[in-house]
């Protein structure tokens, strides 16, 4: 059956979020301490995890087949390993036979085995990354360490990308390679060892407060939860990540149109409210302009992607990199903005807002956010149960008015021509479907779960 659209406007209630770091850091705010959404709540330096190649026939310097790799090699495909793990063991034949093993040399989960080039690709885990990585040159290229200088590639002080070659040496069958298995600066060449240590060049992270707000509980190693005072909007459809700004209203009208001329610097750093349209061209002038983020009734789906650069899916968005955010409250194309939700961001024209633009319509619905502050909560404020970004399931009826959510038809609206009728699906499943009449004329079958009511 189809949803009911619900009032998405939600009037002077407590918001809380969590605003936390992906690894343990530093927490710079205090319990019950006064925050803005630029406000840093945590850092941390973090060293990227890469994935590790580990050549285990170079490695145990023999040559294996796929059956005999397939045997020594004692992981398996989604196996967490811990640094100095046993990745392969082989004995050599004969009854004196020695034992070659391989371990791994950082800690991480197995994504890839290849039993034919006898490699092993582990995903670091980045929480336990180290800092400096030693390259052993002189074992793997077998040669001497006094002589490694002879076969180097690279000086201290240098810059390597992961994969690069460190070092190259004669060998049997030609010349034998050394690669960096991260990235980094070359820190040292050891020539008593034959090794190189390489740095790694950590990057910050940090998570910001997003919210308006007060900070209500402390997360130990990671960050805070934020809340606030404010009215909560939920939209259709959402392009960028969290933003926040001063909101302006440019237009005079919910069905008026945002056009490029009518941005100037004085945007700059705000969120604007766009009434039913913003195109191409005004959507990159206000990007150009540095505006936050714009809110809108509709915008055409083509005129977002080329704002993106690239092509946006259906189901999942808000990752773009984007220092723009657009939310759009009505549906794709030319949409008249809610009258009352208009009144209310004119009225609140100065506040400051905040928005995110990450949408998702398929399994836990996720719809984009309009938080515009209103004030603090006070310390231990709960927050607001919100009512759900769907509304409750209702059975439809010729000449309902309803929104496909679904593509290829996501954001278009139509009138119900008939329902409740069962259908097989390309993927053999038989649902309720509806025959609906879009705006442009055409009939398509719809099922009902893809159908929001108005």
């Amino acid at each position: 059956m189809a949803t009911r659209r619900q009032l998405r406007i939600a009037e002077n209630v407590v918001l809380s979020r969590p605003r936390k770091l992906a690894l343990p850091g530093e927490v710079l705010v205090s319990r019950y301490q006064e925050v803005n959404p630029e406000t840093v709540v945590a850092r941390t330096e973090m060293v990227p995890g890469d994935p590790w190649v580990v050549d285990i026939f170079s490695d145990m310097n023999l040559r294996l087949t796929p059956q005999q790799a397939r045997r020594a090699i004692v992981r398996r495909v989604g196996e967490r390993v811990e640094t100095h793990d046993v990745l392969a063991e082989h004995r050599l034949p004969g009854l004196l036979g020695e034992r070659r093993t391989v371990r791994s040399p950082v800690a991480g989960v197995i994504e890839f085995i290849s039993y034919v080039y006898g490699r092993v690709l582990i995903r670091e885990d980045a929480r336990r990354a180290q800092p400096q990585v030693v390259v052993d040159l002189a074992r793997q290229l077998d040669v001497w360490p006094m002589t490694i200088g002879m076969y180097l590639q690279c000086r201290e002080g240098d810059e390597v990308r992961q994969g690069a070659v460190l070092a190259a040496a004669p060998s049997g069958i030609g010349l034998q390679y050394a690669y960096a298995p991260v990235s980094g600066v070359i820190e040292r060449v050891d020539l008593r060892t034959g090794s190189v240590v390489i740095t790694r060049q950590a990057r910050p992270a940090e998570v910001e407060s997003y919210l308006k707000g007060r900070v209500q509980e402390l997360v130990a190693d990671y960050g805070a939860v934020v809340s606030t005072r404010a009215d909560h909007v939920l939209g259709v459809f959402g392009l960028g990540f969290e933003n926040y700004g001063t909101l302006r209203v440019p237009v005079d009208s919910p069905a008026a149109e945002l056009t490029a001329d009518a941005l100037t610097p004085e945007h700059a750093g705000c969120v604007l409210v766009a009434g039913a349209y913003a195109g191409l061209r005004a959507l990159r002038r206000a990007a150009g302009l540095g505006v936050r983020g714009v809110i809108v009734g509709g915008a055409d789906h083509l005129d977002l992607e080329h704002l993106a650069g690239k092509e946006i899916g259906v189901g999942i968005s808000g990752q773009e990199d984007l220092a723009l955010t657009v939310v759009m409250t009505e549906g794709f194309g030319r949409m008249e903005m809610n009258r009352d939700l208009f009144d209310l961001l004119r009225a609140s024209e100065g506040a400051v807002v905040s928005l995110n633009g990450t949408t998702q319509v398929r399994a836990g619905v996720v719809r984009p956010e309009i938080v515009i502050h209103r004030g603090l909560p006070e310390p231990g404020d709960p927050p607001t149960p919100l009512p759900r970004a769907l509304g409750p399931v209702v059975e439809l009826a010729p000449g309902t008015c309803v929104r496909l959510l679904r593509g290829p038809y996501l954001g278009l609206w139509g009138r119900v021509v008939s329902a409740g009728n069962l259908a097989e699906l390309e993927t053999e499943v038989r649902v309720p479907v509806a025959e609906v009449e879009l705006a442009d004329g055409r009939r398509v079958m719809v099922p009902e779960a893809n159908l929001e009511v108005y």
